[in-house]
């Protein structure tokens, strides 16, 4: 994941210091008002600003044990899911399938929820995986293993996703398998998103992070899906940071106390509701991918 920088290399404005140039000066719809409803109405807006960030190297937040972990025995050719030796807690196997093309995560922490829309056309493999493992409980009360915060954007990416990690240790945490991810955001400017850690091959667990501000995604990671609400959660998990610039195990425990994921079709509609601010969202893939990028149905099927 790379930083936000503009092209004059100055540092990228956050919302407490925000400079005129900045394309992030005006608070954007989806953060005005309160409530995830409100938050879905700037749906369209928050997918890409394709273009308009320029960057310079930054963590990609691998899976240190990936590797060592995958015995490659395979276990669904979909998705290319394969076994690994874990050290955490294991998972029923993951037994792909097409995921709705929009879905709602709701991540409960003890600071808060965050509110995240799944995109599962762009990423069909992860948000399938992460369904999967939010409907298990494997994401039920867990601490994220590590928080890295800095002055320009993105201001703080929060890991989590590794129940019974020791941060200390290079073990590998995670489902008992591991599935090829997407990239196909890779490369593209995106803002306040929800994305899988992957290892050196591209290959996810259960790890995410969740990651706020504008940044630009590299191969280290799989974007699947954008932050409609609970942006203030996540700055204020940023400031139990002891300096500005940090990264390592959060200083005070940040617990994620549950995962829920629900179809847009189950949530109720009516006046001021999901149906209603809906209305108009994207279903189909964000522009400004770049050529060659695989169509949902590729990136679930090709190893």
């Amino acid at each position: 994941m790379e930083p936000s920088r503009p092209a004059d290399g100055t540092p990228a404005a956050t919302e407490h210091e925000p400079v005129a140039s900045s394309p992030f000066k005006s608070t954007p719809p989806w953060e005005r008002g309160s409530g995830w409803k409100r938050g879905l109405a700037g749906l369209g807006a928050v997918v890409l600003t394709a273009g308009s960030i320029a960057g310079v190297a930054w963590l990609a937040f691998r899976d240190g044990g990936g590797e060592g972990g995958d015995t490659g025995e395979v276990i669904s050719a979909r998705c290319n899911v394969t076994e690994a030796e874990d050290a955490g807690s294991g998972a029923d196997p993951l037994d792909p399938a097409a995921p709705p093309e929009r879905s709602l995560a709701v991540v409960q922490t003890n600071y808060g929820e965050i509110a995240v829309m799944l995109w599962g056309d762009l990423a069909p493999c992860g948000v399938d995986a992460f369904t999967h493992l939010a409907e298990a409980g494997f994401y039920a009360n867990h601490e994220c293993d590590r928080l890295t915060t800095q002055a320009v954007d993105p201001t703080a990416v929060l890991r989590c996703g590794s129940p019974g990690a020791d941060p200390e240790s290079d073990d590998s945490y995670g489902p008992g398998w591991r599935f090829q991810a997407e990239t196909g955001m890779a490369g593209n400017d995106v803002a306040d998103v929800l994305a899988l850690v992957t290892d050196d091959r591209g290959r996810a667990g259960s790890a995410f992070a969740l990651i706020r501000g504008a940044a630009v995604p590299t191969a280290g990671v799989s974007v699947i899906g954008g932050i409609v609400d609970g942006f203030e959660v996540l700055d204020d998990i940023a400031a139990l940071s002891e300096t500005v610039e940090s990264d390592g195990p959060p200083s005070v425990p940040v617990e994620v106390w549950s995962v829920t994921v629900t179809e847009l079709a189950d949530l109720p509609s009516g006046p001021d509701t999901v149906g209603e601010l809906t209305t108009g969202a994207p279903t189909a893939l964000p522009t400004g991918l770049p050529t060659g990028t695989p169509t949902p149905t590729d990136a679930a099927t090709t190893p």
